[in-house]
């Protein structure tokens, strides 16, 4: 995905690699809203505030420099104009259970060690470091799952759906082409990509849409291109996946990286 924007005029940049997405810039400014994925919150230059549980919190903030949310919890943030970044992961995968599980998945204050070196890796990013380079360290620091091995045929359907997200791509097909069963070529999709086919397909869908709105692309356009039925359907995913309305992504320069991490071992026996 190419850059949109010049790197020192960009304040708002969202950086992808499959079914995770990185944002990072000045807060949102949301009201207390839920959203399907885990977010892991973190303030690059200054403590930001939050309060978790109540729908309209009128207390109980807690001062913060990170800070992993749960799925479907509701929450709202008070950060003013410092920079912010959300690290957005899917419930239905691995990350999440694994970042919960770290010092970062604390509900006290976590340890100082780790958030010391996930917010200068951030930092980094923000002054200039390569997205593929930052890739690399966040996915480290934070102990993200990596596969260790992928099928050739489950790699070929991964580039499939990432090159053409507005393609049907059936599951009898892609299983068959990968020559596996398709029960097989489930387990194995997730264990590639850290999340059932069905999410992998949607974040690519996503994915699409945001690139085509940062461009210039209207709603309905965005929508359809990428394979959703309507701007609507786009709409409400969306919504329901981030906790907001997709219509902010063409409102200020928004500057997208992706940068696909391939595999270093293929094994290319069918299972």
């Amino acid at each position: 995905m190419t850059a949109d924007g010049d790197a020192a005029t960009v304040h708002r940049r969202l950086y992808v690699w499959g079914a995770r997405c990185l944002y990072m810039g000045a807060a949102l400014e949301l009201s207390s809203h839920r959203n399907a994925l885990a977010v892991l919150c973190a303030g690059l230059d200054a403590p930001f505030e939050a309060a978790i549980g109540p729908v309209e919190p009128e207390g109980g903030y807690q001062t913060r420099r990170t800070l992993l949310i749960a799925p479907g919890t509701p929450h709202h943030l008070r950060a003013g104009d410092t920079w912010m970044a959300f690290l957005y992961l899917d419930g239905q995968g691995s990350d999440y259970p694994r970042l919960l599980a770290s010092e970062l998945g604390s509900a006290q204050s976590a340890a100082p060690a780790m958030e010391d070196a996930y917010l200068a890796a951030l930092r980094r990013l923000r002054n200039g470091t390569p997205w593929h380079a930052a890739r690399a360290e966040i996915t480290a620091t934070l102990g993200l799952a990596a596969p260790e091995r992928t099928h050739e045929g489950v790699a070929a359907a991964v580039r499939m759906l990432r090159n053409n997200p507005a393609g049907k791509h059936a599951l009898a097909d892609l299983a068959s082409q990968a020559g596996l069963s398709s029960s097989r070529f489930l387990h194995l999709f997730k264990e590639t990509t850290g999340v059932p086919l069905r999410r992998y397909r949607l974040w690519m869908r996503m994915g699409a849409a945001a690139r085509a709105m940062a461009k210039g692309a209207s709603l309905t356009e965005a929508a359809l291109g990428a394979g959703f039925g309507s701007s609507a359907h786009f709409s409400a995913a969306f919504r329901d996946m981030f906790g907001h309305a997709p219509s902010g992504l063409g409102r200020a320069p928004l500057r997208i990286e992706e940068d696909v991490q391939r595999p270093a071992n293929t094994d290319e026996r069918a299972s």
